[in-house]
């Protein structure tokens, strides 16, 4: 057998059915290796883990890596890209029709695409050639595919002071040496590196504990709720893994856990989209059950007791922190990504009043009748007869005589998520609130699981406000209340009527279908993607349900909880505790809320034990 010495030195740290001498083992084929190893064997998963770490020490301290010239001379020649780049950029600055501003986001999306083109070339080309940096890459031992096109290719741009793009393409790698003024441009980002890695822990330490805070009562607290709801998602994407079909798909029944095989095969067999158990649609009176959480980072579905919320609140903060840590190597560069960075995940959380980059949606379902330029800059939408206003430097998305749906998007910019909830409902909220903050994390550099900010997403968008005495009995209108807590005790209405989805378009669901939750307005998307995951029929009112949903910022769910020495442990608490002496609250010392528990110091998680109550204390 022909291999290396340190094929053998891998190998033999591994159980012998694990041993591959022909594999690369970079960064992903070992994380793959090792949950292979947790899932089939994780009694010998420490064991192996511990020697393979000893091998990675062995060889950072012992071993060293050759560098070459050659390793920092540019992997391709680049003169033809940028006289390209010359001619567009002569072509946008004497187009008269635009605005300086207009100009200057046209020359940031061309400078984008051309970045991660040649960033991507070069590692490609690097490899190729042995480049002994791209190898440290490769094998994620050192660096990113950013350094490195910095070093051999280009930086890319980078941004001003204000967040900007500055309008300069950077010709030269680090080892070229840059001319003056791409040295100046390159001065903003620099400066900004160091005041964000100063502030990097803080500031993620802050929006990780309101996260830990708000999702605390994620708690599993039983095996299967056995909900037959769950979250539409891409077919192909691998943060399926260990999630839990909720309707059969490709051959697979319901119930069916998600492996890398079945992933494969759901994609060789051209499967789409599928229904998956997610904490934003478990139907468990308290947390959330075993099976909507999934299978966890032991290989195996988690136990009554295991805090899906802190654990998952826990990983996003921690990749944020790193994140922030890691902006000095990169100097701020524009990465080319759309809208993403530390601001924008916190604003998506938070919600503010004023939201930047906040894209304009449309407030009803209807027909864009016309679309005129409004006095101030900008243009007005007007959706039937209703105006809508996009500002100035926001492109529009639609065109006159389309149909669109109240919450759609008319122009460029970010939906804030509390758009979102308030326009399409609690459940739609969620999947969009999961699917944009997970795409935001990625686009800003960050790694993520997108179950984590599942279970986050059921924490932060949980609160409807009472609108009708009659639909939440111990509250009154304008009180706000959590939709878990009211979705469990709501009855249907006696007059609702159960069809199929096309023939409730315009009337309101009575029971949770798919992943849209009580009270949402059946449009006719929402009842083309109901017949899409074959959900043969709802049960729909003609009225709403006496409860509007609405997205609370981070800061204010915190507090989210019924226990009121667990509302202790959060913010705005003079408030909260005069709220709680006027209604009476009740703190459970066994409880889902872990703070009672600690605050009398008892045993915490006997709530789980058949019979136990806790103990109880009143205001």
């Amino acid at each position: 057998m022909a291999t290396t010495i340190g094929q053998i030195i891998v190998n033999e740290a591994l159980p012998e059915k694990y041993r591959n001498y022909e594999r690369t083992l970079g960064d992903s084929e070992l994380n793959s290796l090792l949950e292979e190893i947790i899932r089939n064997d994780p009694d010998r998963y420490n064991e192996v883990a511990s020697k393979l770490m000893r091998i990675g020490n062995k060889a950072a301290f012992e071993e060293g890596t050759t560098l070459r010239l050659s390793d920092i001379a540019p992997p391709f020649d680049r003169s033809g890209m940028y006289k390209e780049l010359d001619k567009v950029e002569d072509r946008i600055y004497a187009d008269k029709t635009m605005t300086d501003e207009q100009k200057r986001n046209l020359l940031s999306d061309v400078y984008s695409k051309l970045y991660a083109q040649t960033k991507k070339d070069a590692y490609a080309s690097a490899l190729k050639a042995n480049n002994s940096f791209a190898l440290q890459v490769k094998s994620k031992a050192r660096g990113n595919e950013d350094q490195l096109s910095a070093m051999i290719n280009t930086p890319g741009v980078y941004q001003d002071a204000s967040g900007k793009t500055i309008p300069l393409f950077i010709r030269h790698s680090y080892a070229d040496g840059l001319s003056p003024s791409e040295f100046w441009a390159s001065l903003y980002g620099a400066r900004a590196s160091v005041i964000s890695t100063k502030f990097a822990t803080a500031r993620a330490g802050e929006l990780g504990k309101l996260f830990n805070s708000a999702s605390i009562e994620q708690v599993v607290t039983e095996d299967d709720c056995g909900t037959p709801n769950g979250l539409p998602v891409k077919a192909d994407d691998p943060d399926n893994v260990g999630a839990v079909l909720a309707s059969p798909a490709g051959g697979y029944d319901a119930g069916t856990v998600i492996t890398k095989s079945v992933l494969s095969d759901l994609k060789a067999k051209k499967v789409d989209d599928i229904s998956v158990r997610s904490p934003t649609t478990c139907n468990a009176k308290n947390g959330v059950c075993s099976h909507c959480a999934g299978i966890r980072e032991n290989g195996k579905f988690p136990e009554i007791g295991y805090n899906l919320g802190l654990n998952s609140a826990s990983a996003l903060a921690e990749r944020i922190a790193q994140g922030g840590l890691n902006m000095k190597h990169s100097g701020k560069k524009q990465q080319g990504v759309g809208y993403s960075g530390f601001d924008m995940l916190k604003r998506m959380a938070t919600v503010p009043e004023v939201y930047r980059d906040k894209a304009t949606v449309s407030e009803i379902d209807g027909r864009v009748e016309k679309i005129e330029k409004a006095p101030q800059g900008g243009e007005y939408v007007y959706v039937n007869d209703q105006r809508h206003y996009v500002p100035s430097g926001y492109d529009l998305l639609v065109k006159e005589g389309q149909e669109v749906e109240a919450g759609d998007q008319l122009s460029d910019g970010v939906i804030s998520p509390a758009d979102a909830v308030r326009l399409k409902g609690i459940g739609e909220g969620r999947r969009y609130f999961t699917e944009r903050f997970t795409k935001a994390y990625r686009d800003s550099g960050y790694k993520t699981n997108r179950r984590n900010v599942e279970a986050v997403a059921k924490a932060l968008i949980n609160n409807v406000v009472v609108e009708d005495q009659d639909s939440e009995g111990q509250m009154l209108p304008g009180d706000n209340v959590s939709y878990a807590r009211w979705a469990w005790g709501y009855k249907p209405r006696a007059n609702s009527v159960q069809a199929a989805p096309n023939k409730a378009i315009g009337k309101y669901l009575e029971q949770p279908a798919l992943h849209y939750t009580i009270g949402t307005r059946i449009t006719k998307r929402v009842a083309d993607e109901l017949n899409k995951f074959k959900v043969p029929s709802v049960l729909y009112n003609d009225q709403p349900v006496g409860v509007r949903p609405e997205m609370k910022s981070v800061v204010e769910t915190t507090g989210q909880t019924d226990d009121w020495m667990g509302r202790l442990a959060t913010t705005y608490i003079g408030k909260r505790l005069i709220e709680d002496v006027q209604r009476g609250a009740e703190s459970n010392s066994q409880g889902i809320n872990p703070y009672p528990a600690v605050a009398k110091g008892v045993t915490l998680g006997q709530w789980g034990t058949p019979g136990h109550k806790g103990e109880e204390f009143h205001y």
